[in-house]
């Protein structure tokens, strides 16, 4: 596993987690910008993007959902475990040069009204996106200098800060024209290239003697890990098919508008943030690694179960709990995995994680354009349902067959 050099001083890697944390919110916000844009494009059905072939267009929403996770999917595969090898400020800057060039392709696609420029497009930056296995990778390499839960929790706050600012400006761009919104984000990348570039120290090229060929994918070879893949697989699809389809939701249930959505995003992406930052270092004082992630995983699909029979402004309290139970999981779940498998390659481990996560989106923007034709509420029930089958998986991983922590790997 990659370390921080010895002689990295507290100061420096307190230095190394802020940039990847500002890094982190701003390529966030760039992803997350148009994100309350296109549930309401597709619905209204009046761009040309909408009218492709003459296929349905809640079924042209699942591809433009699906296609660009399927590039993080390919992305995250390789890059993680490439950082590695090569050093991760390297591999940070280039990808996310990549990713504003790609958002440039994909605002072109829109003003020029093509879906089939706007799908490849959004393929392309996807690939490049698959660097926020970076970041992860990063701050698991400051261990022991900066505790391991507290760094990932923070980069899992700016994460939501991030879905708060973008999808917020997203709503407001947009009456500028759709592709106002990618050039935005474009610009939004290219600055946290030059931040990476730049700002960060010279220390992060170090390289470990990882293959750089090693495909994060190599790591279900193990039985124990592919059944963590199945577990996170399920989990990723439950909460994809809640965020890639509440919108829809919300336009439908309540006529809600791009600036409407983003206020909704807004208060469910406070209530993450707030969570990460006070919720969870309480936490970890009282819980476990594993029963924190277990409550949150269990908290989310409890809050999603009820979202759909809401018909007025209490769906508020189902964001509220879905919002902590996500930050719960994410802040608990990954640092379960590293710290229970922490002499592999963190880039390759962090890597394998963005993979399955996308990998499930790809699943669940398929799944969810099918029952949305039918009922949108039949999409978030689904997330439900996943999601808690996710938690079976893990309570017997964990408690009952002991397949985690592994026990070669796991610390005292």
């Amino acid at each position: 596993m990659k370390k921080m050099s010895t002689r990295t001083t507290q100061a420096e890697a307190k230095k190394i987690l802020m940039i990847t944390l500002i890094v982190t919110l701003i390529s966030v916000a760039g992803i997350a910008l148009p994100y309350p844009i296109l549930a309401p494009l597709f619905e209204q059905g009046e761009s040309a993007l909408t009218q492709f072939q003459g296929l349905p267009k809640e079924l042209l929403l699942g591809i433009v959902l699906g296609v660009y996770p399927l590039g993080i999917i390919i992305g995250s595969s390789f890059i993680g475990a490439l950082s590695d090898s090569y050093g991760r400020r390297r591999l940070l800057t280039l990808t996310l040069v990549g990713s504003g060039i790609g958002y440039s392709a994909t605002a072109f696609a829109a003003l020029s009204g093509n879906f089939a420029l706007f799908c490849i497009a959004r393929l392309m930056t996807g690939v490049c996106e698959g660097n926020i296995s970076i970041a992860r990778a990063i701050a698991a390499d400051l261990h022991p200098i900066i505790d391991k839960t507290r760094s990932f929790s923070l980069i899992s706050a700016m994460g939501y800060g991030g879905y708060l600012l973008g999808p917020l400006m997203g709503g407001y761009l947009i009456y500028s024209g759709i592709e106002t919104v990618f050039i935005v984000a474009a610009i939004a990348c290219f600055l946290c290239a030059g931040l990476s570039h730049f700002l960060m120290p010279s220390s992060l090229n170090e390289t470990t003697n990882a293959p750089s060929n090693a495909s994060s994918l190599v790591l279900l070879r193990q039985v124990d890990l592919r059944r963590f893949f199945m577990l996170y697989l399920l989990l990723t699809m439950g909460v994809n098919l809640y965020y890639e389809f509440y919108p829809l939701f919300l336009v439908r249930q309540f006529s809600y508008t791009p600036v409407d959505i983003s206020w909704a995003t807004v208060f469910l992406t406070a209530c993450m943030i707030f969570t990460s930052i006070w919720i969870n270092p309480k936490i970890q004082q009282t819980m476990s690694h594993a029963r924190a992630g277990l409550m949150g995983v269990i908290i989310f699909g409890s809050a999603l179960t009820a979202l759909p029979f809401l018909t007025s402004q209490l769906y508020l309290i189902c964001f509220a709990l879905m919002g902590a139970g996500i930050a719960i999981y994410n802040g608990f779940l990954p640092v379960y995995l590293s710290n229970s498998y922490h002499n592999n390659a963190q880039g390759q481990l962090m890597g394998m994680l963005v993979t399955i996560f996308c990998l499930g989106n790809l699943l669940a923007a398929g799944l969810g354009s099918i029952l949305s034709i039918l009922d949108v509420k039949w999409a978030l029930l689904s997330g439900a349902l996943v999601t808690f089958f996710a938690a079976a998986v893990f309570f017997h991983g964990h408690y009952r067959a002991k397949i985690w922590p592994h026990p070669s790997s796991a610390p005292a």
